[in-house]
């Protein structure tokens, strides 16, 4: 697909490196993904954008990859600062989809149009054998690299997926019941295909490494709505998150009834739930479920038309289970020994899933 023609140096400043880790030496680094200007960019599916810092005669090099092109610098360390100059970049045309990528790496990121010197706050940390770079400039732009490998999809991910509940902050769940609820179908290229309300929507996905939170990420582009066949008036979309930039958080497995779950969440508390079956029944008999009282202190009570549940859990925001129990019936949870902070009540029964907020005082 592309092949990168490196930019040999024929001198570079003499530079002093001061307390480099080793482990950033001699290591190439995959790019995962830049934050710029509030907005995050994946690396594009099937892409090789990467980062490498060796010696050469004694100096500091950067070799960096992008999509069609190669970066080189002079590198230098000083404490936990890493500076960039004396820059040469590869002038192949780059005529692929991906190239807006390319240039945001190298003349947003890691220097500018006019190939000036630049100096980053580096953070550098090794865990369960793979190892972590990130960089951060002057103005907060950073970009996040590893040596993991891409994440591989799971095949679950493949099929036709339908909403059957939505939730924003602590707002009560929505819940679509019904014989036609928006839908989304993802293909294994990741162009996705679906129903919002009465509009047709069409884009496709980056697919991204997970950050210990999911299982992997989500970035819909090119995203399109067709609502010729729509009656005159605003369209209720169900999905918007699929209109943004948001990185989608997303996890999926396959249940023990023999139906697929599939969610994907942009902010803690804002998740979009879907199931690869209609629903053979409403939800109805969770969408009246409460709890009480928020915040609570020392218990917490469910009320609902269900007597009891399958699996209940309290997940902390950042999804670690703290407590779990099976096949509850007591609308009562102990929740006193809990830290004072925000979790999340999730219930599952024979009637689909439901996850409520709670602030424990």
């Amino acid at each position: 697909m592309k092949k990168l023609l490196l930019v040999i140096f024929t001198s570079f400043y003499t530079l002093t490196s001061i307390a480099q880790p080793a482990g950033m030496l001699d290591e190439t680094f995959n790019l995962k993904h830049i934050y710029k200007n509030g907005v995050s960019y994946y690396t594009p599916n099937g892409e090789n954008t990467n980062l490498t810092i060796y010696k050469v005669a004694g100096d500091y090099v950067l070799d960096a990859d992008g999509i069609f092109n190669t970066l080189n610098a002079a590198a230098s360390f000083n404490s936990n600062s890493l500076t960039f100059n004396n820059y040469g970049v590869t002038l192949h045309d780059c005529v692929e989809s991906n190239c807006y990528f390319e240039d945001l790496y190298f003349y947003e990121i890691l220097t500018n149009q006019n190939l000036e010197s630049k100096t980053f706050t580096y953070y550098y940390n090794e865990n369960n054998s793979y190892k972590y770079l990130r960089l951060k400039d002057s103005e907060n732009n950073l970009a996040y690299f590893s040596t993991e490998p891409a994440s591989e999809p799971d095949p679950l991910l493949f099929q036709t997926w339908y909403l059957f509940m939505s939730e924003g902050d602590m707002g009560d769940p929505i819940f679509y019941p019904g014989p036609n609820p928006p839908q989304i179908t993802i293909n294994p290229d990741f162009t996705y295909t679906g129903i919002e309300d009465c509009a047709l929507i069409t884009g496709d996905f980056i697919f991204g490494n997970g950050d210990g939170n999911y299982d992997f990420i989500l970035q819909s582009r090119n995203y399109g709505a067709d609502e010729t066949n729509c009656p005159p008036g605003p369209v209720d979309y169900a999905m918007w998150e699929l209109q943004s930039d948001f990185p989608l958080g997303s996890t999926i497995y396959e249940g023990n009834n023999g139906i697929d779950y599939f969610q994907f969440e942009t902010y803690p508390g804002f998740i979009s739930y879907f199931q690869n079956v209609l629903l053979s029944t409403p939800e109805n008999d969770l969408s009246d479920l409460k709890i009480f009282p928020n915040p609570a202190r020392n218990k917490l009570t469910i009320q609902s038309s269900i007597s009891n549940f399958d699996f209940v859990s309290i997940t902390d925001i950042n999804g670690r289970i703290i407590n779990s129990i099976k096949d509850m019936v007591p609308n009562e949870i102990d929740v006193s020994l809990l830290k004072a902070g925000i979790y999340f009540l999730n219930i599952q029964s024979s009637q689909g899933k439901v996850t409520k907020k709670f602030i424990k005082d």
